[in-house]
Order: structure tokens, then C-alpha cells, then sequence
């Protein structure tokens, strides 16, 4: 069962405006579930939680990113942060609104490293407030 969330309306809002958005929490708090519930009949969904699948986007990140369409939700980023920079790269070439949504726990280290590679107009941080 699927519970509507506040942030719903947040993440609606963001996506129109920027190209990535970026959302956080701890574990198990349902980053993922909103946003497959939100996003699943238009984007892609990859995890990085399963072990093949970082293992490719840590050694390929381009061909990692260019074999998923956009809309492209990217669950467990903190997994392979590097991939910021590609991402960060792909926004710069074309800023369609809404086209990266990422999840990732609540660490301090990945904050710093999501606003250095995504800051400004380039995305959305909204925390989930479950």
C-alpha cells in the first residue's frame, strides 16, 4: 500500500524547473517507492545497490548512462558519487527539466559532493519529511 507523501508536491514542482533532482533520507524511509510511484510510467529506473550494476557505472560511466533513456531514476547514488560528474556533464549539454532523479541516503559526505557537482540550476534536494 502506497502512502501519499507532502513532498509529492515538492518533487512535481522541481521536476518542471530542473534538470536533476536529488532525494534524500535514511534507509528504508521510501525514497525509492515515491519516486517509482511518481515517475515509473515515464522514466527508467536503475539501482546501484546490486553490485554488477556499480561495478559498470564506476567503469563505464558514459556508456552507463547512455544505455538508460531519460527520464533516468538512479536509486542508491551514494554507491558511485563519480557519477555526478557525468551526469553534472550531461545537464550542461542539455538542460531538459526533470530528466535525473536520484536517491540516495542521508550522508554528509554525498550532500557535499551532490551540491558541488549538481549546485545552482542544475537540481532539487528535497529531504523526505515521512
Amino acid at each position: 500500500m502506497y502512502y501519499r507523501r507532502t513532498l509529492e508536491k515538492t518533487i512535481t514542482d522541481a521536476v518542471q524547473t530542473f534538470p536533476a533532482c536529488f532525494v534524500t533520507g535514511p534507509r528504508q524511509s521510501g525514497k525509492t517507492t515515491l519516486l517509482k510511484y511518481m515517475f515509473s510510467e515515464k522514466a527508467d529506473f536503475v539501482s546501484l545497490e546490486e553490485q554488477d550494476t556499480r561495478l559498470w557505472a564506476k567503469e563505464d560511466p558514459r556508456d552507463f548512462l547512455e544505455s538508460h533513456r531519460q527520464p533516468l531514476i538512479i536509486d542508491e547514488i551514494q554507491y558511485v558519487p563519480d557519477l555526478l560528474t557525468y551526469i553534472k556533464r550531461k545537464i550542461d549539454d542539455n538542460r531538459i527539466p526533470g530528466q535525473w532523479l536520484l536517491t540516495g541516503s542521508h550522508q554528509f559526505t554525498m550532500m557535499k559532493n551532490i551540491s558541488e557537482s549538481l549546485a545552482g540550476p542544475g537540481g532539487c534536494y528535497p529531504s523526505p519529511s515521512l
